[in-house]
């Protein structure tokens, strides 16, 4: 009795996780990052079809870019920006965290 219940107990928490998991483009939307950025029109930040084609090949882009959806651009020097408007800091921004930032980017570089 006991096995069924706990096997009960797991398929329910992992459905229930799978069904809270979003996509890159709805964690984008969740997490505010359409207010500035588009998939591949004109906004306050770069697109993301744009943030795409330049960092396509670069070895480390995708860590680089975490760090930058984690932190902003706003605070000390950050290489490959580009723009006059900056990426405010994470504290005037809804928080994003590990996970999170590496699910943006990895839809951000899927948009080529």
């Amino acid at each position: 009795m006991k096995v069924r219940s706990a096997s009960a107990l797991i398929f329910s928490v992992v459905f229930s996780c799978a069904a809270f998991a979003q996509t890159g483009e709805q964690l984008a939307k969740a997490k505010g990052c359409t207010a500035c950025h588009s998939v591949d029109g004109v906004g306050v930040g770069p697109s993301f079809h744009d943030i795409a084609q330049r960092f396509a090949g670069l070895k480390n882009a995708r860590p680089m870019l975490i760090r930058i959806v984690k932190t902003g651009t706003g605070s000390g020097p950050v290489p490959y920006h580009w723009g006059d408007v900056k990426m405010p800091p994470d504290s005037a921004r809804v928080p994003v965290n590990e996970a999170e930032a590496k699910e943006l980017i990895d839809y951000v570089l899927s948009q080529r």
